[in-house]
């Protein structure tokens, strides 16, 4: 059971590109609110450009936590993220400030909000399953498809933590892993959340993903993973198996060239866009939003929810 008096906190969701730090960062000088990042790739130190972590000159005005908190060597997940986020809100509550949860890992998220919940493990199957992953990755996601195509078209063929995960959850305990999140979904949260959305339409959140993958590009992502892998992190650690940081390091090797990794990384970003959308829109109790234009609607909300004057 969750306490009556749940914690107050603002999250702000939406996929990539909608303009969500943007939108955090006017709020916290609205409020006097700080920032908990709810992005799977900040967290991590040194994947910088990739992630779109915000500058040090930003997070020197208002405080970012959960950023840089992670040797990019070492294990981070949900379950790691709720502790941590549970010890940033209430540091920030404690100061009477707004905690303000932003990102577009929608796991995390959902996390956070409902908790954690239990689901069959079977440490045997697993290790089958890794092994045979190892040898026929493409295999292995066609049969995630066939078992639960909902929860398949949400993450990347190339998740192999996820994908071997579903797989272990489904032939364990014949329930799928979309079917395990729907009944967790429907749990009391945990904090007494305001979730806002951002959104764009589609022709306009496609060419702010393409221009944003050139910015980065122009930024020096490229030499940011040159420097990362002459500082001797191996080309497997988690990290590297996030979007771009993947493909450039296909370029790196020369298995592919500079047009289609630019091509490449803006079509993986876009399908990744699709994704959270289609996460989010089965998620409860979130009002959408344009920004900067609906700034006076989300001023209007969150000031309601604050219960201010």
């Amino acid at each position: 059971m969750v306490e009556a008096n749940r914690e107050k906190v603002i999250a702000i969701l939406g996929p990539t590109c909608t303009g969500k730090s943007e939108c955090a960062l006017w709020l916290a000088r609205e409020i006097g609110g700080e920032i908990v990042n709810a992005d799977s790739m900040q967290v991590y130190k040194y994947f910088d450009i990739g992630s779109a972590k915000p500058d040090a000159n930003v997070r020197e005005e208002i405080p970012h936590h959960l950023i840089d908190i992670v040797e990019p060597q070492q294990e981070f997940n949900g379950a790691l993220f709720k502790e941590a986020a549970d010890r940033a809100i209430q540091s920030i509550r404690s100061r009477n400030r707004i905690p303000i949860v932003v990102g577009g890992t929608g796991l995390y998220v959902r996390i956070l909000m409902h908790g954690l919940f239990e689901v069959a493990q079977d440490a045997p199957l697993r290790e089958a399953l890794r092994l045979r992953y190892q040898a026929e990755p493409l295999r292995l996601y066609e049969e995630l498809k066939q078992a639960d195509p909902m929860y398949a078209s949400k993450i990347n063929p190339n998740d192999r933590v996820r994908v071997i995960r579903a797989l272990e959850v489904y032939n364990a305990s014949g329930m799928t892993m979309s079917r395990w999140h729907e009944r967790h979904g429907f749990r009391e949260e945990r904090y007494d959340a305001y979730k806002i959305g951002l959104k764009r339409e589609r022709g306009e959140l496609y060419e702010r993903i393409n221009s944003r993958v050139d910015t980065m590009l122009q930024a020096g992502w490229v030499r940011e993973v040159e420097g990362l892998l002459k500082a001797g992190y191996t080309s497997g650690l988690k990290p590297f198996l996030s979007i771009g940081y993947r493909d450039i390091l296909l370029y790196l090797s020369g298995a592919v060239g500079y047009a289609e990794l630019v091509t490449k990384i803006k079509q993986e970003t876009r399908h990744y866009a699709k994704r959270q959308v289609t996460w989010f829109s089965r998620e409860k109790d979130i009002t959408w939003f344009e920004y900067p234009g609906d700034r006076g609607e989300i001023r209007e909300g969150v000031r309601q929810f604050l219960q201010w004057n």
